[in-house]
């Protein structure tokens, strides 16, 4: 028992002489694990270095125990996919990924706890090369460098786009064979998402039946689930939006107390209005899925990492992509979706068109020469062109997994590609949450949350005293925004007119703050060390 005391045991007890004997077995080399080193945290695992006599290291990563946002068979799942992933990459194609060396998805082993042991990846990370604060307003030479990663990238999606299978799921080992199983996507286990207990799961043999599921998760969350910081007309602060890190946090600050005043992310109001989303993503993926036929004769789907963000792309002092980490998730798609260059510096940021280009010149070098590979069935000018027209993929997948923080924003974007401008997404919102099935759903939801859209007592209580301005300011926010009114059949007017939908935007938050300025400045009760003025 006094070996749990040591740091290494922070998230589990394991066996450490049994970890040292299989990583030393699977080296041929002594290894030695430091019980006294923290292991580090990240999502759902927590990992430990192993160091050799010959100066290599290697991860050590086990799931952390009775995680609260995904089940413990769930995490097994992912790990035992994970792994298997790898080992099919490293068998069929040159993408620079960890060697795994052992892994087990329970803890029926000698080291007593699921596990993975691989490789440490080479180099180092993007984020660690540039550091966070750099990846909004890259500098010209960090320009040059994210576009000589995004043409690899380009060139390790033609590598992928040549492996397809016929069903979309997650890889497998099954007697020694690679097999497609379920569906362990993000917008199927995520956001608890795991526990839909009547989620179609796959594996899916039909890109609609793929998208079906993910959108019955996606309306699975909006009924039944929290939305954590997913507020669909009142989306998060976007820090490219301002002009400063102190305005971009103020102003979070600001949504924060508007949105928490009624728990207005998981009101009936909120989660209506995704629904709606949910039933108008349906429409709209009908509408435009044509333009994904005719890039394959044959099997058309492939993996696709769901993560390519700058914590998981190491590079070496070149920017040569030396490792591509964390491939929990992983699961075969659509071409499309593979065809998407990915979001950065975090896969739900979208892309500048500079850096897309160069994502689509790496497909085409890589294919260069080939008009269809034959072996496979695809066709590369097809394959091209879908890659010049992927905004809808990417948004799409990001909307369905919540991998986003402006919502709207991107709702906006897939509903501005498939209508015609005079087609308000305001009007359409404002008009279904009259008809009869909103609104009954809305009284059905509210009988669950009976707090939900109308603040108490115990809210404002909550607000410190040097805090008033933002809880006047919330509460007047709620007030103007008929924050619940528009789905009640029993209150037929508010404040608005009729088609008008309440959207918090960039420049109403700026206003806010330049309107707190101007007050503090005329009753002189502090000195003002910023000026926040709105950008018209």
């Amino acid at each position: 028992m006094a070996q749990a005391r040591h740091p290494v045991f922070k998230y589990s007890k394991f066996d450490v002489a049994a970890l040292c004997n299989l990583a030393s077995e699977k080296r041929g080399n002594p290894s030695f694990c430091d019980v006294n080193q923290v292991p580090t945290r990240g999502g759902f695992n927590w990992a430990k270095l192993i160091r050799f006599e010959d100066g290599e290291e290697c991860v050590f990563r086990s799931p952390v125990p009775n995680h609260p946002e995904l089940s413990n068979e769930g995490v097994a799942r992912l790990l035992e996919s994970e792994a298997a992933t790898l080992l099919f990459l490293e068998k069929y194609t040159h993408i620079p990924i960890p060697t795994v060396y052992a892994s087990c998805s329970t803890s029926d082993n000698p080291i007593q706890v699921p596990f993975i042991l691989m490789s440490r990846a080479k180099g180092k990370s993007l984020a660690q090369m540039w550091g966070q604060e750099n990846f909004q307003f890259p500098s010209h030479s960090q320009s040059e460098s994210l576009n000589k990663i995004m043409h690899q990238l380009g060139c390790f999606a033609w590598e992928l786009s040549r492996l397809r299978h016929s069903q979309i799921g997650s890889i497998f080992l099954s007697e020694g064979h690679f097999a497609i199983g379920e569906c362990l996507s993000r917008g199927h286990m995520q956001y608890k998402r795991h526990s839909l207990r009547l989620l179609p799961r796959g594996p899916f043999s039909s890109s609609d039946d793929f998208l079906c599921s993910l959108l019955s998760a996606f309306a699975g969350q909006a009924h039944y689930l929290p939305l954590a910081k997913h507020c669909f007309f009142a989306p998060m602060p976007v820090k490219k939006d301002y002009p400063s890190k102190d305005m971009w946090e103020y102003t979070n600050h600001l949504w924060t107390n508007f949105t928490y005043l009624g728990n207005k992310c998981d009101s009936a109001a909120n989660r209506i209005d995704y629904l709606i989303a949910a039933d108008a993503l349906y429409d709209m993926i009908s509408q435009y899925k044509s333009n994904w036929e005719g890039i394959t004769t044959s099997t058309e789907f492939a993996l696709c990492h769901p993560d390519l963000s700058a914590e998981n792309i190491f590079v070496d002092d070149d920017y040569s992509i030396t490792c591509i980490i964390d491939w929990a998730f992983t699961t075969t798609v659509p071409l499309p979706f593979l065809l998407s260059p990915p979001g950065f510096p975090q896969s739900r940021d979208k892309l500048d068109e500079k850096f897309c280009m160069a994502f689509r010149n790496g497909f085409e070098d890589a294919s260069s020469g080939c008009l269809t590979d034959g072996s496979s069935g695809l066709s590369i000018p097809r394959a091209i062109e879908c890659i010049q027209g992927s905004e809808f993929a990417w948004c799409l997948s990001r909307l369905l997994a919540l991998d986003s923080i402006d919502d709207l924003s991107i709702f906006r974007t897939l509903w501005q590609i498939v209508y015609p401008p005079e087609k308000s997404l305001e009007s359409y919102f404002f008009s279904q949450r009259a008809t009869e099935k909103y609104r009954r759903w809305y009284r059905l939801i509210d009988d669950k949350h009976p707090s939900d859209d109308q603040y108490t007592q115990d809210d404002i209580s909550s607000f410190p005293h040097d805090q008033q301005y933002e809880l006047s300011m919330a509460r007047h926010l709620t007030m103007v925004a008929d924050w619940g009114i528009n789905y009640d059949m029993w209150i037929c007017a508010g404040l608005r007119e009729t088609g008008e939908t309440f959207t918090t935007t960039p420049q109403l938050w700026r206003w806010i703050m330049w309107y707190r300025t101007y007050q503090r400045e005329q009753l002189g009760k502090e000195v003002v060390k910023h000026r926040w003025l709105p950008n018209e």
